[in-house]
């Protein structure tokens, strides 16, 4: 019997028979991103309260900018994180900051639909079931789901994932030494496959110096008995230098 690591990271087949892996957020981390929104609401509620109750309250209208304050919270309750997922993806400022996204299971962008069904189901998640319990409802069905899906990602079809920066190393590229490539012939008895073999060695990637220097002693002899030279010292930096050289089609036959 096989089975997947134990571990938070999500293999994903797509349709074109292609395999990724994504890591999936904890509680712990998604609180935290709940956390930033919250105080992002609550500082947008109180800016706007502050600026309806100066207007309103010189005109005598206070109880307009009351009701125009509740309507605003209702709709940073409700339509907060449908508004930010939307346009930006699957990520509300909290997730943003902590490098969160909402996807669906399938790995796909979130649309409008899922957005909305597992924002509405927020507050149920909030609940506190039964009246005792030291947790509320989103975050026990989280530790009990190896996805840790709250209810509305469970209606939704959505997953929350860490988006993990990857860097691309350029690949190395051996460095020929001018000395040895003014010592090599004019011409070179080479044809197409001696230069895509020198390719792929001097622009090796995922090899190390080891194993290198090993390739290149077995290489090197035989092309320095082809060009009628002796057995080279550096037998690394012989073939960079014979692919440097061989890059001038003037100085190349085949």
């Amino acid at each position: 019997m096989t089975s997947g690591p134990i571990d938070t990271v999500l293999g994903i087949d797509t349709p074109e028979h292609l395999a990724f892996r994504v890591r999936i957020a904890g509680p712990a981390r998604r609180m935290l991103a709940w956390v930033v929104d919250l105080i992002i609401r609550v500082l947008i509620v109180w800016f706007v309260a502050m600026l309806l109750g100066l207007v309103f309250a010189s005109v005598s209208a206070a109880g307009v900018g009351q009701g125009l304050i509740l309507i605003l919270i209702f709709v940073m309750e409700w339509f907060y994180y449908v508004f930010f997922e939307v346009v930006t993806g699957g990520r509300s400022p909290g997730k943003l900051w902590l490098k969160l996204r909402v996807v669906r299971t399938n790995g796909l962008p979130i649309t409008w639909r899922e957005s909305l069904l597992r924002n509405l189901l927020r507050s149920a998640d909030l609940m506190i079931i039964p009246p005792n319990a030291a947790f509320p409802l989103g975050v026990l069905l989280m530790a009990f789901d190896p996805k840790f899906r709250r209810g509305g990602d469970f209606v939704a079809g959505t997953i929350v994932v860490v988006e993990e920066s990857s860097a691309v190393s350029k690949p190395k590229t051996l460095a020929p030494d001018p000395a040895l490539v003014a010592e090599l012939p004019a011409m070179l008895p080479m044809d197409r496959s001696d230069l895509e073999a020198l390719e792929l060695f001097v622009h090796r990637q995922h090899m190390s110096d080891a194993r290198r220097d090993e390739l290149a002693e077995i290489v090197a002899a035989e092309y320095a008995t082809r060009l009628s030279l002796p057995t080279p010292k550096n037998p690394t930096g012989f073939l960079a230098a014979l692919w440097a050289r061989a890059q001038d089609p003037k100085r190349r036959r085949a």
